[in-house]
């Protein structure tokens, strides 16, 4: 019984990304799985936890998008309209408002909506929103509803990692 204590307390060990074409770094848990993937639209990093179970039929991840846009573009200027494509999607918004991440003013959004998957289900996930480099950044994290506050010391450690060059 001490033992599973012990156990529920230790936070995991975490090992860096770094990815210098994108101009990111940040930290993630060992046994949590990565991808990376190209594509015309932009590059995308994807950061998922183990399954937990057997029934466990969705993975909580974290991921980054990243996208070229103009130079001149701002912060406010992307997140409207990120906002705009957003408020198309049968989504319900719990928090917004500006932020800091990796020492970047950014947008933050809290909301809840559909998960996308072989089973249907309510997800929660929190957004930034930033833009350096001549770059758009959405970093985004996604849980079941129900295992949103589980996992978020987790991703919150690797937010708070999280370095944009």
């Amino acid at each position: 019984m001490a033992n599973a204590f012990v156990k529920a307390f230790q936070q995991p060990a975490f090992v860096p990304y770094v990815n210098f074409n994108q101009r990111i770094r940040l930290s993630y848990p060992t046994d949590w799985m990565t991808r990376d993937q190209s594509s015309p639209a932009g590059f995308l990093v994807f950061f998922a936890s183990p399954r937990e179970d057997m029934s466990d039929h969705f993975s909580e991840n974290l991921t980054i998008f990243i996208e070229s846009v103009p130079p001149e573009l701002t912060v406010d200027q992307y997140a409207h309209a990120c906002f705009q494509n957003m408020a198309q999607q049968p989504v319900q918004f719990v928090e917004n408002g500006k932020a800091t991440i990796a020492g970047r003013l950014a947008y933050r959004w809290v909301f809840i909506g559909p998960l996308q998957g072989p089973v249907p289900m309510s997800a929660k996930y929190l957004q930034y929103i930033v833009v350096a480099n001549s770059k758009g950044y959405v970093v985004t994290y996604t849980a079941e509803l129900e295992k949103y506050e589980k996992f978020l010391p987790i991703i919150e450690q690797m937010l708070n990692s999280l370095e944009i060059k």
